[in-house]
């Protein structure tokens, strides 16, 4: 241990004084692939900010992220206190089998931001069921992986697991059985690859699970057996997002799609696009270096997709969810003729309008992962039913400008 941390201390001593002479010869860079984000630019001087100390802010995330060799240092140093035997590092907990698992803190929460989204959905959802009725109505909250997987958890980790948040939606519902917390149903199944191991996802296994409680609980769906689906496993080199904030080497994770005869004949179109897909998959534009092997799942995220199927049964889903949803969906594609995927954080119509768009909609799912959903800052515009025209008087100058 001692010798660990005598080469930790000269490691820092050779980046604080080689780096600041580098700083200023190597160009900066605009993105970081390891840790899957954009890095800090050089901020304009004003003094006004510099006044107020957020010049001095700035400036210190831009000489942290534009650090010489950033993504190697970053590398070093996580492997030293892996070595060092550290079972947390950058918010993550080191798990058995390779498994990376996020830290879900309360501390982390904004309370207030918490209480609005509980205010929006419940009201969603409360307004849905005087539309469609109860039976057509339903929500589903999924659990973080950590709280899913418990037990590839280290022994000193601590666990929130949530229930203030699932027990206070209950409370402002009109219909509380409408809600469905995915977690006891999750965790009879923690033994089995239901989370990808580097990434905050489920698998499309887990997304399975989730389907076939949801649909024998709430008969939206037909509940159809494992045996139903032709598996392929179209990746095996998949490294997600957990893995980005603690570069260590764990075993790559698989990415499996569940086939079915649905498939035919699928129509898939992205806001309103005129070119259409036939396919809910897209293993060619995501088979590249760099890129995020859980977005073969429908392309990735945007604001609305729709998706029309051969299933003839007079129905139409009005499906308002997170990424979770979209390893979910094919599992709906026998069950509707037509679905329509909302995600409030890459858009700001109204909800109203796009009821009003969707006449046909006879039920309606709503999906989040329950550390999302209290951090999402984008949902106002769910809570706003009133079926309106999308007209010029209806226009929002905000959501022109992006």
């Amino acid at each position: 241990m001692k010798k660990i941390r005598i080469i930790m201390l000269l490691v820092f001593c050779v980046m604080l004084t080689g780096g600041a002479l580098a700083t200023w010869l190597v160009p900066d860079r605009e993105y970081s692939a390891l840790e899957n984000r954009e890095l800090a630019q050089s901020p304009e001087f004003s003094g006004r900010e510099f006044l107020k100390g957020e010049y001095q802010t700035a400036y210190e995330s831009y000489l942290n992220d534009q650090f010489p060799m950033r993504d190697r240092w970053v590398d070093v140093a996580v492997r030293l206190q892996s070595a060092a035997g550290r079972k947390d590092i950058n918010d993550v907990y080191l798990g058995t089998e390779g498994y990376l698992l996020e830290k879900n803190e309360e501390k982390d929460c904004d309370s207030g931001q918490v209480e609005e989204n509980i205010e929006t959905l419940s009201s969603f959802l409360n307004d849905m069921t005087q539309t469609y009725g109860d039976k057509h109505v339903s929500c589903l909250m999924i659990p973080s992986k950590t709280l899913a997987l418990s037990n590839r958890l280290p022994a000193f980790a601590k666990l929130s697991e949530r229930k203030e948040i699932i027990n206070s939606l209950k409370e402002k519902l009109s219909h509380p059985n409408e809600l469905m917390d995915l977690l006891e149903p999750l965790q009879k199944h923690q033994n089995e690859y239901i989370y990808y191991r580097t990434d905050h996802h489920w698998t499309t296994l887990g997304a399975y699970y989730a389907y076939q409680s949801w649909a024998e609980k709430r008969g939206q769906a037909t509940p159809r057996p494992l045996k139903h689906y032709r598996q392929e496993t179209i990746f095996t080199d998949f490294y997600g997002t957990t893995y980005n904030k603690v570069h260590l080497p764990v075993p790559a994770d698989e990415v499996t799609l569940f086939h079915s005869p649905a498939e035919k004949g699928i129509e898939v179109s992205r806001d309103d696009e005129d070119e259409e897909a036939d396919t809910l998959y897209f293993p060619k534009e995501t088979s590249n270096i760099g890129c995020n092997r859980y977005d073969v799942f429908l392309s990735g995220n945007t604001f609305k997709i729709e998706i029309n199927t051969k299933a003839k049964t007079g129905r139409t889903l009005l499906l308002v969810k997170d990424s979770f949803a979209n390893c979910f969906v094919p599992f709906l594609t026998e069950d509707y003729d037509r679905i329509v995927m909302i995600d409030y954080r890459y858009g700001k119509i109204p909800m109203g309008t796009i009821l009003s768009e969707y006449s046909d909609i006879t039920d309606v799912l709503v999906m989040f992962n329950t550390d999302k959903f209290m951090e999402n800052t984008k949902l106002g515009k769910l809570a706003q039913t009133e079926k309106k025209e999308q007209t010029m008087q209806a226009f929002d100058p905000e959501e022109f400008l992006g």
